[in-house]
């Protein structure tokens, strides 16, 4: 009997270990989700420019050859719809600069009161959902997260400083991802602006756009290898807000000079011009009247579109926020600017994706949530959803985006 007694206790303490070393496989890793944005980075740069380890990734990764960005495919617009699921008149960042009406004040990229000012953006990004949720999140010079936003801000952000050099930003995601993991993001956002600037100046076929885009890649190298160092996977998505267009040979078209016959009539608008369209504001007592005469003077100039707020064709989803004006002038075909704007860009973006085809952009995705498989086409606003899920959050409020859009691109397996 005692040997009985002692086999028994022997199978049952064999099986207690079987047990718990099988619970204890069966438990899932944390899901952790890197965000990269090369700000300006055309869907066809990794043929035109040829950059080793994003060409390198793109071979191995879930991709988007031509990722479409929310009209304006302008700057801060884009990122934040990328974090929030949201159209830009749905997140309320309608363009780089604006004038809030519901505030009364301005928003600009370079007024740091205003970009810090959570009452100026609407929805719940990533970062702010994470939190809500329990899940740590670091943003690296993301647009948006030096704003407390939805009752949150990132657990890790940085002020923005143009000048911080890309290995040190690389650097601090890589501790970000070394910390102890009660204390380690699951989302971390890392921002370039190299390539976008290079474009802007110089044009993106330019050499100083290639020697940009060779610079980011080898930021991106040393970042992937980091992240291939760490003892646990990390989802890599690497995308960017817009494409870049060479305008050197389009015309330009100066919002003051329509009024050069009527100069009382121009002292009754404001206008906020960025390359592809201008937000109009009437300031006169008599709004429609003003605006049926802009109207008559727009009408004059080929290629350029003048719409009352309310008539902006609803396949822009530009409209019901005050912030945009009472109308909006659009062009494919010129440069809308000012008489004293900076000269001399050859690189601008901000015009319909749809028709200006290289204001797209790409997407790639490696890790253990992704497919190696490809989309040719889809729309920025669906990435939140695909983030949210890979996190295990729960959506809870209503966005633009939707799951199924992506879900191609996940693991069957993950």
């Amino acid at each position: 009997m005692r040997v009985i007694a002692i086999i028994c206790g022997l199978i049952t303490s064999l099986l207690s270990c079987y047990l718990s070393a099988n619970t204890t496989a069966a438990v899932p890793e944390k899901p952790y989700v890197l965000l990269v944005s090369i700000d300006g980075y055309r869907y066809d740069y990794n043929s035109l420019h040829s950059p080793n380890h994003l060409t390198d990734f793109a071979k191995h990764a879930a991709t988007i050859t031509h990722f479409k960005p929310s009209f304006p495919t302008v700057t801060f617009p884009n990122h934040i719809t990328l974090v929030t699921g949201l159209y830009p008149a749905h997140h309320g960042i309608v363009s780089n600069r604006f004038y809030n009406h519901a505030l009364q004040q301005p928003y600009a990229m370079n007024i740091k009161q205003a970009v810090t000012d959570g009452r100026f953006y609407h929805g719940v990004p990533l970062w702010s959902l994470a939190g809500q949720q329990g899940l740590k999140s670091a943003t690296y010079f993301w647009p948006g997260s030096e704003a407390k936003i939805a009752g949150q801000r990132p657990n890790y952000w940085l002020p923005y400083r143009d000048n911080a050099p890309n290995n040190e930003r690389v650097e601090q995601v890589l501790q970000w991802f070394n910390l102890a993991e009660d204390q380690r993001p699951q989302f971390v956002t890392l921002y370039f602006s190299d390539v976008d600037t290079a474009g802007h100046l110089f044009g993106p076929e330019s050499t100083n756009t290639y020697q940009a885009v060779q610079k980011v890649d080898q930021a991106v190298g040393l970042l992937l290898a980091g992240i291939k160092a760490l003892p646990f996977k990390v989802n890599v998505i690497i995308t960017s807000d817009h494409g870049m267009a060479n305008v050197a040979g389009f015309e330009r078209l100066y919002t003051d000079k329509l009024f050069v016959d009527n100069k009382a009539l121009k002292a009754r608008f404001s206008f906020n011009n960025d390359a592809a369209f201008s937000l109009v504001t009437a300031t006169g007592e008599n709004k429609q009247q003003d605006l049926d005469a802009l109207k008559a003077l727009t009408q004059t100039v080929p290629g350029l579109q003048f719409y009352r707020q309310q008539d902006i064709p609803a396949s822009l989803h530009f409209n019901n926020n005050p912030s945009i004006g009472d109308a909006i002038l659009i062009s494919n075909q010129h440069y809308i600017t000012s008489t004293d704007a900076r000269a001399g860009v050859v690189g601008k973006h901000g015009y319909d994706a749809s028709v200006i085809s290289d204001m797209n952009t790409v997407l790639y995705a490696q890790g253990p949530a992704f497919n190696h498989v490809t989309v040719d086409y889809a729309e920025n606003i669906h990435l939140y959803p695909l983030i949210a899920d890979i996190l295990g959050l729960t959506i809870t409020e209503p966005i633009d985006g939707r799951l199924s859009v992506l879900s191609p691109l996940l693991a069957d397996s993950r």
